[in-house]
């Protein structure tokens, strides 16, 4: 199911703007957090202690609702990727296990409430988003 979320063929560049991005997409996620209210209890049970795990299944949660939900929206994977590796967590754990399950998670709890959810990534990872611009694009 995580294959929705990613293309294992990309790679994201190192050097200093990989350093700066790492610092903006640690806010962030902390601001996306903040925003989307807390982790739902069933994805607690499967996180991590580190919080960029978490974050970073927050975000793949995401990314998998709207592929799934949103009609007119996709995820785009190579963003995703890329911030979810600038959060130092290698996409492919994303894939398996605890952080898969915590995924799965979020995005049943994306599912209450449908239109609000899809306004909501719009707007904070669409193409002039506040969180993580461009995460989230037209179909």
């Amino acid at each position: 199911m995580i294959e929705i979320f990613f293309r294992h063929n990309q790679r994201v560049s190192s050097g200093t703007a990989e350093k700066s991005m790492r610092l903006v997409i640690l806010a962030a996620a902390a601001a996306c957090s903040v925003i989307l209210g807390p982790m739902p209890v069933s994805a607690q049970d499967h996180a991590p202690g580190d919080p960029r795990r978490n974050q970073a299944a927050k975000l793949a949660g995401l990314a998998g609702f709207v592929n799934l939900e949103c009609p007119g929206l996709r995820s785009d994977p190579a963003r995703l990727k890329q911030s979810v590796e600038a959060m130092g967590v290698d996409a492919a754990n994303l894939e398996q296990g605890e952080l898969l399950l915590a995924a799965n998670a979020y995005i049943e709890a994306y599912r209450r409430d449908v239109p609000a959810s899809c306004r909501k990534a719009e707007a904070m990872f669409g193409p002039a988003g506040s969180i993580i611009p461009g995460m989230v694009v037209p179909r």
